[in-house]
């Protein structure tokens, strides 16, 4: 029954509800992925010196730039293991249109379901975040 159930569910992926959970967790993920790493630049330009006295050497400017393109490449490291699990919190903030979605469409006889309150799909979320991270650093190792 269940994989069944999730036949349908995926079956109904061309439904514009559905593309726009997935659209809008991906643009959401995106935008706080781009907001976390401008303010991880603005952390290095105001936090890093212009240049650094290395002994027997001098002065050693372009420190900052250094960091800002080490930055970049960590942040796309990141990003490859981020990306699915915040897409997928922002999603979940969005879970109950899919399920009145596929409600509608292949169980039209069920009555309406009751609205879930904002603070027990913030709790959920977070709940499956922390899942999928958990699953990620145990993929990692």
């Amino acid at each position: 029954m269940i994989f069944s159930s999730f036949a349908k569910a995926l079956g109904q992926l061309s439904d514009p509800r559905f593309l726009r959970v997935v659209l809008l967790g991906v643009a959401l993920a995106v935008a706080l992925l781009i907001g976390v790493y401008a303010g991880f630049l603005w952390l290095i330009e105001t936090f890093s010196p212009g240049t650094v006295e290395i002994p027997l050497i001098g002065p050693v400017g372009g420190l900052d730039t250094l960091l800002g393109w080490g930055s970049a490449l960590l942040m796309l490291g990141l990003s490859v293991f981020l990306m699915v699990p915040v897409a997928s919190a922002f999603s979940g903030l969005f879970l109950e249109d899919v399920a009145n979605a596929v409600e509608e469409r292949h169980y039209p006889g069920l009555p309406a379901a009751a609205r879930v309150s904002l603070m027990d799909n913030l709790i959920d979320t977070a709940n499956f975040m922390g899942l999928l991270i958990a699953v990620n650093v145990v993929a990692l190792l």
